[in-house]
């Protein structure tokens, strides 16, 4: 087997060959090693290389492998963790100089899952400044680049993660989403994001306005599904995490769609401004839905004020950040998060408290609509990949922090809760991808899967790779 092969060979592929003793663990290991060595020097996706680690436990999961034992269903396979991910021993900065020192004492849920399901840590990823954004850079690591153009952003703030298993550099990759930081570096980069419901991979942040979720970030949906396997569940000590345990998310992949009611809207009823190739683009994916037995229908769905709530909430977050906990380090901050985080000083906390009353209304507006329909369509992102150093888009007005406004499609469902994947919906005229976003009813991250994985097998994207 060629290393090119190794490359792109989807996880659970991997896993099966592990199993049958026909691939090695230190062998898929070093092909990943070695790829990121030849190509992160010009693409910035991995912050700190955790190679000793992970190919001493390469070599124990071979011992292991050789005398018929698997610790689980990822035994040998390598993964990436994003730098705001704990692993013991290990620094966590989440892409801040506040936290250049701060070493991890334990692991965070998610990756003391992957480690009992026997993968191979390759290494933390970056992100912006404390996660703050959509576009991955920072003042420690520095800036990431798009492997589809590398003058413009990965998105972000799983920015790395995203680079990372777009090139081939990690078949799996962890990120995290608290106003779309799992579906946005996967549009831009054209891989598979999967933000769960809330609550169904647990997290150990205070995670105060419960926006922030965990989820995985690969090549295909199948490898999402069995990363959900492993990542899901009950855990005592996140306060929000769902009760219910892990469904078999694999074994309902291939359900048909067959006479489902699916929304398209290309605005949710407030965006303004969207490229024309991305609502092309979108639009023709959408449709491709009727060709799996689906109804696909205008979603005529109005969520105004959902966007405008998820950007006072994420200043609020931001401010409790910068002016609370990391008061002493004000200086070391991105200035743009500190202006997002300024901005939530002039709101009281009477006015933050009744943006929830406000949320409530629309919230069941959307409930109501999934009474009648079974999932909805949007595009992911309003943009083409941004270009880096910009905050905005070049036809977007110069703001000091204000992101979100090129990124409407995604905050109002951390607000929300709601199940939301990125699926790759297609290429721009330059080579940009574009994704779609396929979002379900609360709870219903099996049918978002369900839904992704019939979409992927009509219009595939895993031959669609960035040049090199």
């Amino acid at each position: 087997m060629t290393t090119t092969e190794l490359h792109w060979m989807d996880a659970a592929e991997i896993a099966r060959r592990i199993r049958d003793k026909s691939l090695s663990p230190v062998e898929v290991t070093e092909a990943c090693i070695a790829r990121i060595e030849r190509l992160d020097g010009a693409l910035n996706a991995f912050c700190l290389p955790m190679f000793d680690i992970a190919r001493r436990k390469a070599r124990e999961a071979e011992e292991e492998q050789m005398r018929g034992e698997f610790r689980g269903p990822l035994h040998g396979v390598p993964y990436a963790l994003k730098d705001s991910d704990d692993y013991p021993g290990q620094l966590t900065t989440v892409g801040s100089l506040s936290n250049a020192c701060n070493v991890a004492t334990g692991y965070s849920p998610i990756i003391e899952r992957m480690e009992k399901a026997g993968a191979i840590p390759l290494g933390k990823t970056t992100t912006p400044d404390m996660a703050w954004m959509g576009l991955t850079w920072s003042k420690i690591h520095g800036m990431t680049h798009n492997p589809w153009d590398r003058s413009r952003n990965p998105g972000g703030s799983s920015g790395g993660s995203a680079v990372a298993v777009a090139t081939g550099m990690a078949p799996l990759a962890t990120g995290t989403d608290g106003a779309g930081s799992i579906r946005i570096p996967a549009s831009f980069c054209g891989i598979y994001g999967l933000k769960p419901s809330h609550g169904r991979i647990p997290l150990l942040l205070p995670n105060t306005n419960q926006h922030t979720h965990y989820g995985p970030m690969t090549r295909s949906v199948e490898d999402a599904a069995l990363m959900m396997e492993v990542c899901s569940g009950p855990d005592d000590r996140d306060l929000y995490s769902l009760e219910d345990p892990a469904p078999r998310y694999v074994e309902h992949l291939d359900k048909p769609l067959t006479g489902m009611r699916i929304g398209w809207s290309a605005d949710l009823g407030f965006v303004e401004k969207i490229d024309p190739e991305v609502l092309a683009t979108c639009e023709a994916a959408a449709r491709r839905f009727e060709e799996l037995g689906a109804e696909v229908v205008p979603a005529g769905l109005d969520l105004s004020g959902s966007m405008e709530i998820a950007k006072r909430n994420w200043q609020a977050i931001m401010a409790a950040i910068v002016f609370h906990k990391l008061a002493d380090q004000v200086d070391n901050l991105d200035p743009a998060l500190v202006a997002c985080a300024r901005g939530a000083l002039e709101q009281t906390s009477g006015e933050f408290l009744f943006d929830k009353v406000k949320a409530f209304p629309i919230y069941q507006r959307l409930v109501g609509w999934f009474g009648d329909h079974d999932l909805l369509l949007t595009p992911t992102v309003a943009c083409l990949p941004v270009t880096n150093g910009r905050l905005r888009p070049e036809d977007y007005p110069e703001h000091a922090w204000d992101w979100m406004e090129w990124a409407p499609f995604s905050s109002p469902f951390n607000v929300f809760h709601n199940p939301a994947a990125s699926v790759p919906a297609g290429l721009s005229r330059d080579g940009l991808p574009i994704g779609l976003q396929i979002v379900g009813p609360r709870h219903a991250d099996a049918l978002v899967l369900q839904a992704s994985r019939a979409y992927e097998r009509i219009a595939p994207w895993s031959g669609q790779r960035p040049p090199e």
